[in-house]
């Protein structure tokens, strides 16, 4: 045991006199805009399955939601098991005590006999009154008063990780505070517990997996058809049973066995591909070791280590807080509760599982950071330990993917046993008693097994299955980590994409360009010229930055640049890190991509060293940097005050964006060195402003750096006043908690210019999604000439539409007179569209997912049960779509709380779209607007804030570089961070479908109708029957699925990226365009030309078409042409095996047809070029061998009653083949030239 046991109580957890009578309870904050939401329940992964799964410790087909539900009871079962053993020591601990006492009255009564207190249990409690008490907090202080060498006696000790002094926990896994562990601890310590990883459940049983396959649907079904084959042989075929029907038997369980294996081996290796993902993103943890920060992977992890945990992050094992910062914790995964909860360096619950020193892994931090001693790894972590209580269940996680199959069985199943019922009605009813003879009893059930393996797409399994394998093979090579690969279909229907900027549209690589202050001080920085590179101007000539322009030498000596770098230098959580355990490593620099800009701004640029620095000013608080504030403050203590003075002062340094930061100024540094600070004027405030408009025209981010100094003592009233307001504060304030700095009176020093080059290949990424008709929409929170400027060079706002045409925006003011707030809609900031009133918005605010009070208290009826296997419960209404303006639009975040209903129908309708300025709730309203309007939305999000937009998406796209928290929101990760690999997976998923597609239209007509259609002739119409039973399980089981599994690895056709999205509530895998092309028109074509080549065959033996139909059982009662019964039966079986043939052509006509949906069969051929398919030709070959071997093998003509086929009978299949393909090419060319005429919306 690492650290402590659940099942272990020490006897010590009784001391309740060492606690005091009052401290903070854990209790869940009740308002913070950092809380992500709850997952939607039947459509996304919840965040601990998707943690659990990725390493093993969930079986694939789990369901999230009742996993979450077993973890939340396991945890509050364990929690008040503790809670009653607690109690009961409490009780034991109360009545020791009176005993004690009581023996201590009687010695005095009796003289003062003093008996030694060694031989008696003594645990000291206070007086336990008789009603149970609720469990009172203690702190850390009254922990440390605990007598050492007591302690330290108690081996029962097992949970007292949360009790003990932190300096004595240290040593217990020989660690220290200040310097961690050492190498020779860390090995130590790896053999004695092991990983930092759960240990995964036992495999799935192969052979269980084998057998699901076997016996588990369509198969199901085939079992029961080869029952009854076997039962028409013997005794239903007595007394002269036909051998036919036990080759049939055996041909079925053939068949059964053969798709189980292929399927089997699929499942596998789908697994594996899978199971691959997760090792394609580790967990980094920063750790200190031998006295030095480092990453590590968070598996090298043992008890004792000193880790690091910020914002964002995934707490890497079971801990002991030691500091921490305004530290929340999320802890939904193992209670259920989505409320975070405030951590704190004291105990407060003699329960380890509710105080709020111990975070435990995998909870998500959401605000503040922390330094925290390793405390239990691995199974020994409390999730380890749940995760026992809560392994097995069975439950399937429905998607759309699943419910699109579900509806294809459904019909299948539905059809089918209408057909069998119908052909039985059909022969009790008549056949048997007005033409008794001609279809016996056992003949009828052979026709019903024709019928079943005629309607049940045997294919469509092997090639759902197939197809998902395919589909993770390409995400794997594209770096695109799918949670769960069914919910690639959601790909297909994407309407609208909104993208952060940093990081996904551009490459992150921030570089210092100029530092500016004053009204016009610069410094140019220098840097390596590129021939892109030109000079920026502004409409009045006046240069910007201009590489041109010489710099300022380095010992330039402006009062002003000193500061911006010593801020630089301050206010910075850049820090350098060693990536491994080898100290000759250079290290790494990690931080945000402006700290680290700043960084090798100060080091490599102006010869600063500022590990020094920073160690002559240490940093004593700090608030580091959200994106609701937009701005980061420090305070250091000065260098000169490192020496004990009696004017100790502290600088406050924040750094954020110039409009946010500029109105906490006062003051602001003059252009020349005079160190004197002058009041802030407006003027000024006008040339901040246009300074930052113009470099945000060349897209260019502005951040603004100010100072404030202030006494060592004026510092230390506030923070005792702040604590002191805090701890009164009963209401909520709109202000930000400061953390006890200062928020105005500030001087502002300057501003540096950062460019972010974008991707090389976003342009052309964007550009692909437009051809699609997907919108891209920036969601960003720089300022909006910024994100403008950005978003022209990527194509987001075009020259042929925004450029063009002109980009719109609007200005909210305030009516004084009437009180309305008017919205002014004009167009490139110069014309006035229009003047609109802000009314009210309707939109619900509620959030996917999370039920209301009267939702769970309905009932679901079985109906409703049934229903969710076939349709999402979730799913919106259908909703008309807004109609586009060929306009951008550019709106910032401020302005969104003020839009109405009519203002955002305004702004949504527009083709371009950019959003500025704006905060994680204003992202998430977005996403509501949109879908409000029935959009299907894609959402890009790599921040911690970002959590409810990505699950309040359709599809939440995590960035790999991005916090734990949004890895765990989305439904997929970027692991190159790169916009072009959403285009792809859209791409991917619009494969997906248009496959699935290809191999229902290939599957049906030959499959299905051109099957059934004989054998509905031959009880109604009274002919032969011209396909036997063996024939078409033949066809179905060995030719078609071949075929169909050569379909599923088609390419994408060259205009998949310039359709429509789908439309989420209209298409389906089955919809009647499917329908109706694949049996009316290619099933009617090839049932037509197969019965023409039956006919001619018995044209050709001189039995007439008017000799054949409405015969009965005169056909063999009265034989035509002067035939003998034998001769009439050797002529069909002829016939039958020319029917098959003939089929069997058609279909390779049918199967050249259906590899595209529109694109001419040239233009995407299977021989060469992007549609290169070879399987195609292999699918075709083996079929035609197939079709060989069943006509011309002698065992197999004498067993199944086949024959050679004469070629010429079969011969104008290859017509007819050559005319349906011709037809449909006509059919695309015509779709294609006419993309709004009635056959184009005919088009499956």
């Amino acid at each position: 045991m690492s650290g402590f046991q659940m099942k272990t109580i020490p006897s010590t957890a009784s001391r309740m006199d060492l606690l005091p009578e009052q401290s903070n309870v854990r209790q869940p904050k009740k308002k913070s805009s950092n809380i992500p939401v709850q997952l939607p329940s039947e459509r996304r992964l919840s965040s601990l399955n998707a943690i659990r799964r990725s390493i093993g410790i969930v079986p694939p087909e789990d369901n999230p939601n009742e996993i979450m539900r077993k973890n939340s009871v396991a945890w509050q079962t364990m929690s008040q098991n503790l809670n009653l053993q607690l109690e009961q020591q409490r009780r034991k601990s109360e009545l020791t005590t009176r005993r004690l006492q009581s023996i201590v009255a009687t010695n005095q009564r009796s003289d003062h006999v003093t008996i030694p207190v060694e031989e008696i249990k003594i645990v000291p409690s206070v007086t336990v009154k008789d009603q149970p008490l609720p469990h009172r907090p203690s702190d850390v202080g009254s922990i440390f008063e605990f007598d050492k060498d007591k302690t330290e006696d108690l081996s029962t000790l097992k949970t007292d990780v949360h009790l003990i002094p932190i300096g004595t926990l240290a040593e217990r896994f020989e660690s220290n505070l200040q310097n961690g562990l050492s190498d020779e601890i860390v090995q130590q310590h790896h053999i004695k517990y092991g990983q930092n990883r759960l240990t995964p459940p036992p495999k799935p049983s192969l052979l269980w997996m084998f057998l699901k396959q076997i016996l588990v649907g369509f198969n199901g079904i085939l079992w029961v058809a080869t029952l009854f084959a076997f039962l028409s042989y013997k005794p239903f075929g007595e007394p002269n049973p036909d051998v036919t029907n036990l080759g049939l038997g055996v041909v079925l369980i053939l068949v059964i066995f053969s798709n189980g294996i292929f399927n089997f081996y699929q499942e596998v290796k789908s697994m594996k591909i899978v199971a691959s993902f997760s090792h394609l993103q580790s967990t980094i943890t920063t750790v200190k070791r031998n006295g030095m920060e480092m990453q590590i992977n968070a598996e090298e992890l043992v008890p004792g280590d000193i880790v690091r945990i910020n914002m964002g992050q995934k707490v890497p094992a079971d801990c002991r807080l030691i500091t921490c910062d305004d530290l929340q914790v999320n802890t939904s995964e193992l209670t259920g509760e989505s409320e975070p909860v405030n951590s704190t360096v004291k105990c407060t619950n003699l329960n380890f599982m509710e105080t709020t020193n111990l975070v435990f892994y995998p909870s998500l931090i959401v605000q503040g950071t922390a330094n925290a001693i390793v405390v239990n790894i691995g199974d020994e972590t409390v999730l380890g330990q749940v995760g026992k209580l809560t392994r097995g269940a069975d439950d399937s996680d429905i998607t759309g993917l699943h419910r699109e199959i579900n509806r294809f069985v459904l019909f299948v199943v539905c059809a089918a046993l209408t057909s069998v019922i119908l052909i039985w009605i059909t022969w009790a009813a008549w056949l048997n008693v007005k033409q008794n003879g001609y279809i016996t009893l056992n003949g009828n059930i052979v026709n019903s097994i024709g019928m079943v393996v005629a309607f049940i797409p045997e294919g469509l399994p092997a090639a759902v299955t197939l197809v998902l394998t395919i589909v993770a093979k390409r995400m794997y090579k594209q770096k695109v980590l799918v949670k769960s690969l069914a919910t690639v279909e959601t790909f297909n229907f994407v309407s609208i994409i909104a993208t952060d900027k940093t990081g996904t549209l551009t490459m992150n690589q921030m570089t210092i360009t100029a530092l500016l202050w004053g009204k016009l001080g610069e410094y140019m920085v220098p840097i390596h010229r590129t021939d892109e590179e030109t000079t920026t101007t502004t409409t009045d000539g006046e240069r910007v930055i201009d590489r041109k322009r010489p710099s300022l030498h380095s010992n330039a000596k402006s009062n002003a640049l000193k500061d911006l770098l010593l801020g630089a230098c301050l206010c910075n959580n850049a820090v350098l890190q060693s990536s491994s355990k080898t100290p000759d490593e250079a290290n790494e620099l990690v931080g945000d991509a402006a700290d680290v800009a700043l960084y090798h701004l100060s080091q490599d640029k102006c010869s600063v060293d500022i590990e020094q620095v920073r160690r002559v000013n240490p940093r004593i608080n700090v608030l580091p940097f959200n994106s609701k504030n937009k701005f980061m403050i420090t305070a250091n203590l000065l260098e000169q005050n490192l020496i004990k003075t009696s004017n100790e002062d502290v600088l406050i340094t924040l750094k954020g964006a110039p409009d946010f930061v500029l109105p906490r100024c006062t003051t602001y540094k003059q252009d020349d060195d005079d160190d004197d600070e002058l009041p802030i004027t407006d003027e000024f405030k006008q040339s901040i402003q246009q300074r930052q408009e113009t470099l945000g025209k060349s897209g260019y981010r502005v951040i603004a750096m100010l100072q404030q100094r202030i006494t060592k003592e004026q510092y230390d009233a506030n923070i005792s006043e702040y604590k002191r307001n805090k701890k009164q504060a009963q209401t909520a304030s709109d202000e930000p908690d400061l953390n006890g700095l200062p928020g105005n009176n500030y001087c502002f020093i300057g501003m540096f210019s950062l460019l972010d080059p974008a991707r090389p290949e976003v342009p052309d990424a964007v550009l692909k999604a437009r051809r699609a008709q997907i919108r891209v929409a920036m969601v960003t929170g720089d300022h909006p000439t910024t994100a403008a400027a950005i978003a022209k060079k990527v194509n987001i706002l075009s020259k042929e539409i925004s450029l063009d045409n002109g980009i719109d925006t609007f200005k909210i003011e305030r009516n004084n007179q009437t009180g309305e707030i008017l919205a002014h809609m004009m167009r490139d900031s110069k014309t006035l569209l229009e003047t609109h009133s802000i009314g009210e918005l309707t939109t619900n605010i509620a959030v996917k997912g999370v039920d209301t009070t009267e939702e769970k208290k309905k009932k679901t009826s079985l109906f409703q049960r049934i229903r969710f296997y076939f349709s999402d419960p979730n799913q919106v209404k259908d909703v008309e779509k807004l109609p586009l303006i060929p306009y951008g639009v550019v709106v910032a975040g401020g302005d969104i709380h003020s839009m109405d209903d009519y203002m955002w129908n305004w702004v949504l309708s527009h083709q371009e779209l950019v959003f500025a300025r704006t905060s994680p709730e204003q992202k998430l309203r977005i996403v509501m607007e949109l879908t409000k309007r029935g959009e299907i939305v894609a959402v890009t999000g790599d921040g911690t804030n970002d959590a409810p937009a990505l699950k309040q998406a359709d599809l939440g796209v995590a960035m790999a570089a991005g916090t734990d928290v949004a890895r765990e929101a989305g439904d997929m990760i970027l692991l190159d961070n790169n916009f072009s690999s959403i285009i792809k997976a859209i791409e991917t998923g619009r494969l997906l479908s248009d496959n699935l597609k290809k191999v229902a239209i290939y599957l049906l007509p030959g499959g299905s109708w051109s099957e059934v259609i004989p054998v509905f002739f031959s009880v109604w119409l009274g002919i032969p029957l011209s396909l036997s039973a063996f024939l078409a399980i033949i066809f179905c089981m060995l030719n078609d699925v071949v075929n169909a599994l050569a379909m599923v690895s088609e390419k994408a056709e060259r205009d998949i990226m310039s359709r429509p999205p789908a439309i989420r509530q209209k298409t389906h895998l089955l919809d009647w365009k499917l329908l109706f092309h694949a049996y009316l028109i290619v099933g009617n074509i090839e049932c037509f030309s197969a019965y023409f080549c039956f006919f001619w065959y018995y044209s050709s033996q001189g039995i007439s078409l008017d000799k054949i139909f409405f015969t009965y059982a005169d056909y063999t009662n009265n034989p035509p042409a002067n035939k003998t019964v034998d001769e009439l039966t050797l002529i069909q079986q002829n016939g039958q095996c020319i029917y098959y043939v003939a089929l069997c052509i058609m279909q390779f006509f049918n199967l050249l047809s259906s590899r595209t949906r529109y694109v001419s069969f040239f233009q995407h051929n299977p021989f060469y070029g992007k549609g290169k398919n070879l399987t195609v030709i292999f699918g075709i070959l083996f079929s035609t061998c197939v079709g060989l071997i069943i006509t011309l093998i002698p065992w197999l003509n004498q067993v199944f009653k086949t024959h050679p086929v004469p070629v010429r009978f079969v011969c104008p299949a290859l017509g007819f083949g050559t005319m349906l393909f011709l037809l449909d090419e006509s059919r695309k060319y015509l779709v294609r030239r006419y993309p709004n005429s009635f056959l184009a919306k005919m088009a499956w």
